[in-house]
Parts: C-alpha cells; sequence; structure tokens
C-alpha cells in the first residue's frame, strides 16, 4: 500500500463544503471529522496510531495529525475483525436489505464521474491563496470565494453552498452550478415595477471591496458607495441614505432608489 503523508494546517471552511468531500468513497466507510468543521471521508478504515490518524483512501494511506481530528466516524459496512486485535469475531453479520436502485441522472446533470477533471483544485492549502472560484480568481477565505460565485452565478451563497457538489475539482464544481443553475425555473415575477431580489448583496465584511453598488461596481467604503448611488441617480447622498429601505439586497436598493426618484417626478 503507498503511504501518502499529509499534515495540513487546517483552515474555517463553514458548514458547505466544509473540506475535502471525496467523490467515489464507499458506501459504509469511515469518516474523519476535524475540529474545524472539515471532513474526509475514507474509502475504507480509518484508526488511530500513536499521534497520528489514518485513512485508507485509493489504495494509499491519507495520515493527518490527531490533534487535528475531532472524531472518527465508523461506517455501518466496515467488517467486524478487519483489524487485528480490534475485538472478537462476532460471527456472520445478517444480510443487508436490497438496495433500491439509484435513479438515473437528470439529462441536466451528469454524474461526477463522468466529467472530467479540470485539474485545478478549488481549495489546496499549499498555494498562497488557498481557495480559488475561477483559474484567474484567486483568494484568501471559504466564504471570499462563495461570494464571488454567488456574484458571477447571480445566486445567494447560500444557493452556492448547496449546489456546489462535493469535488474539490474547480471545473466540476463549476459544471455543476452552471447545470444547476440553467436547470432551476425562473422565479415568478413580482408586481409590475418591483424588482426580485437578485442574491447579491450590498455589504458583505468578508469581500475585498466589502460594498456593491452593482454587480459590477464595487467600493471600499460606505460613502464611496452612497456617492456612487448619487451620481448614478443624480441626486444628493443624503437622499440617497433616506430612500435606500432596510434590505441588503443590490437589486431591491437600486428598485427602491428608482420608485422614490420616479415618484418625486411625477408629483
Amino acid at each position: 500500500m503507498k503511504k501518502i503523508s499529509l499534515v495540513i494546517g487546517l483552515a474555517a471552511l463553514g458548514t458547505g463544503l466544509a473540506g475535502f468531500l471525496w467523490s467515489g468513497a464507499a458506501v459504509g466507510a469511515d469518516i474523519i471529522y476535524f475540529k474545524d468543521g472539515m471532513r474526509t471521508v475514507c474509502h475504507e478504515k480509518a484508526w488511530e496510531e500513536k499521534d497520528e490518524v489514518h485513512c485508507e483512501y485509493d489504495g494509499g494511506l491519507l495520515i493527518y495529525p490527531k490533534k487535528d481530528v475531532a472524531q472518527i466516524e465508523k461506517g455501518p459496512s466496515v467488517k467486524a475483525g478487519s483489524e487485528s486485535g480490534k475485538g472478537p469475531d462476532m460471527g456472520p453479520t445478517p444480510s443487508p436489505p436490497p438496495a433500491t436502485a439509484p435513479a438515473p441522472p437528470s439529462k441536466a446533470e451528469s454524474p461526477l464521474s463522468a466529467r472530467p477533471s479540470s485539474g485545478v483544485l478549488f481549495y489546496d492549502p499549499r498555494r498562497e491563496k488557498k481557495y480559488w472560484s475561477s483559474p484567474t480568481v484567486r483568494h484568501d477565505s471559504y466564504q471570499e470565494a462563495l461570494s464571488a460565485l454567488a456574484s458571477e452565478f447571480n445566486r445567494p451563497v447560500q444557493w452556492i453552498e448547496e449546489n456546489m457538489g462535493d469535488s474539490n475539482d474547480l471545473g466540476q464544481i463549476r459544471e455543476i452550478l452552471a447545470g444547476r443553475k440553467q436547470a432551476v425555473s425562473p422565479a415568478p415575477a413580482g408586481p409590475v415595477g418591483h424588482a426580485v431580489a437578485g442574491g447579491i448583496e450590498f455589504y458583505n465584511p468578508r469581500r475585498p471591496q466589502k460594498y456593491w453598488t452593482a454587480p459590477d461596481v464595487r467600493h471600499n467604503t460606505y460613502e464611496e458607495a452612497i456617492e456612487a448611488f448619487a451620481r448614478e441617480f443624480g441626486k444628493p447622498a443624503a437622499w440617497i441614505e433616506l430612500h435606500l429601505g432596510d434590505t441588503n439586497d443590490i437589486n431591491l436598493i437600486r428598485q427602491a432608489l428608482r420608485d422614490a426618484q420616479l415618484a418625486e417626478e411625477g408629483k
């Protein structure tokens, strides 16, 4: 068995991707949960050995520092007695009920295994910028990468997290997001003259430029954003602040400003 030693400085990834979510893992295999929320799904067994945690993966062995591991969850289908000295043989286990045949994949999205790997990782702890949302757009944190993908695909950050799949391959993640976005039916139109929330935030402290007045117009400070709106709508900054409304969604803010402008012009 080949032995691969990994000593990884674990970064906080949030609850969506939660680390390397390896595709193709065997059903019932052991799962290693790390203290910062990451996890690794082994292909077979995981066990503690001195100050290390070992994980059988793809015919090799992944090794993590034990101090970074919160717990090891044993898979239900691991064979009894597969590790010497782990306990007495309890006899044959009852056969599991026949598995239901999996539903065929939809036409809009091919199985992950059918997608060619791009060779570019979404997360790589060895890079200076560990998270990449595209081969040329790179970030320091998981949340910054999610925000960039949310802006690019015009979807909320939560939608990106829920729909990016389990792969760590950037090309596969982007293909999944594009396919799922195309498959989603358009939201029902709101009342005439009123915008539907677009999922792009006016203010997000995790972004390098925290204030956005449009998907491609970004600012470092609140005052810069207000001045940008003032120039666009031909109104004083105080008027912009008065009519921003209570939402943090760019589409709804811009619609509120347009409505206030039209109301004044109609007087």
